[in-house]
């Protein structure tokens, strides 16, 4: 490394420090004000995290970060998914209201999935600052903050699984049931309700560990991350359940309403192409077959495209379940950290995914560009 490089590094680390230094005043003014919030048999302990400096020494077997260049990597990845998330679902949300043709009730879901992961971005770099730090949570006089953003990456991501379940069976009664069936399920009081309770069980979920001990959110040493504290006897546990309630239950829904949606498409397809052929002999009027076929072409663009968001998010959660299973490996514990930064990549990808291949949005932000220029 030439001298220049070793002399621009020290000058990054003393801004930064720097900066530190003024975030943490500013902060400790706010964290001053009381918390109205907090029940008062759980005082401000419960968003108090664990900043007691990493000690390596003989007894610890290994580092999870070898090389400061390797907190350096993961916080850039972190700052990018929050840049992109940021941009692209706040683009997402704008689309809906302007469009008319977005105004649809598969398109709340997709708004409520936006609004989750816009959530989830919006928290991202103060897990990146928590990274770059060698010594601990650096913002000594607002440690709540570092357990905030657990809790907010924890229910947002939550949020995003129900969803997509949501979003999956929509799907499924939209393209297999009748109109007048799918206009019954999908009222306005009922798609207020699934909402709702989109939210709702992750927060509950979430608030376990702020009124309770079965668990604790805050500053993990072994990750330099903000998540769930190791040292607390239940985290594991309570990592384990919510993996249960979160991954595989709702994998299972939406695996099933994707395949059921498939077999569908093929059966109809099918029936589709030997309407075709009556309607070129002149027994059916070709016009309303043309309609109808456009207007089912498009149902399946726009579920294709949904089915493409499942895809990626499963693609990209699996790193990090495959990641909590304790295998006892040095590498394995190393990789934690990048597995669960490749999760929130589904933050940003999901708006790149709509602007791509769905194509109602495609045409609204294509609308909004170049209303831009």
């Amino acid at each position: 490394m030439s001298a220049n490089s070793v002399v621009c590094i020290a000058c990054m680390r003393r801004y930064y420090n720097l900066a530190l230094q003024l975030l943490d005043i500013i902060l400790g003014f706010l964290s001053s004000i009381p918390r109205v919030l907090m029940s008062p048999s759980r005082s401000m302990d419960t968003w108090r995290v664990n900043t007691t400096n990493v000690v390596w020494t003989s007894d610890e077997p290994f580092k999870t970060y070898r090389n400061y260049y390797e907190r350096q990597i993961i916080a850039s990845m972190t700052i990018l998914i929050s840049i992109l998330g940021i941009i692209g679902n706040t683009l997402v949300i704008t689309a809906v209201p302007l469009s008319k043709k977005l105004r649809t009730v598969t398109n709340v879901f997709v708004l409520n999935l936006s609004v989750s992961d816009l959530l989830s971005c919006l928290f991202l770099p103060w897990d990146a600052v928590a990274l770059l730090s060698e010594d601990g949570w650096p913002l000594q006089q607002a440690n709540w903050l570092c357990s905030m953003t657990a809790f907010v990456l924890i229910t947002g991501h939550n949020c995003t699984v129900n969803t997509l379940a949501l979003i999956a069976i929509n799907r499924w009664i939209g393209l297999t049931k009748t109109h007048a069936t799918t206009r019954r399920i999908y009222t306005r009081r009922n798609i207020a309700c699934m909402l709702v309770v989109a939210w709702f069980v992750p927060l509950c979920s979430a608030l376990v560990p702020v009124f309770t001990d079965f668990g604790e959110f805050g500053y993990e040493p072994r990750y330099s991350s903000c998540l769930w504290v190791r040292n607390n006897p239940y985290t594991n546990l309570y990592g384990l359940i919510l993996g249960i309630c979160f991954f595989p239950i709702h994998l299972i829904i939406i695996t099933l309403c994707y395949a059921a949606i498939y077999r569908y498409v093929i059966k109809t397809s099918r029936r589709t192409v030997s309407h075709d052929v009556t309607t070129v002999s002149g027994t059916v009027n070709g016009i309303a077959s043309g309609i109808q076929k456009r207007l089912w072409q498009r149902k399946v663009a726009v579920t294709k495209n949904l089915a493409y968001v499942v895809l990626a998010y499963v693609i990209l959660r699996t790193p990090s379940i495959v990641a909590l299973i304790p295998l006892g490996f040095d590498w394995s514990i190393r990789m934690t950290p990048y597995a669960a930064k490749i999760t929130f990549f589904g933050c940003c990808i999901n708006p790149m995914i709509y602007a791509t291949s769905h194509p109602d949005f495609k045409e609204a932000l294509s609308f909004m560009f170049r209303g831009c220029r």
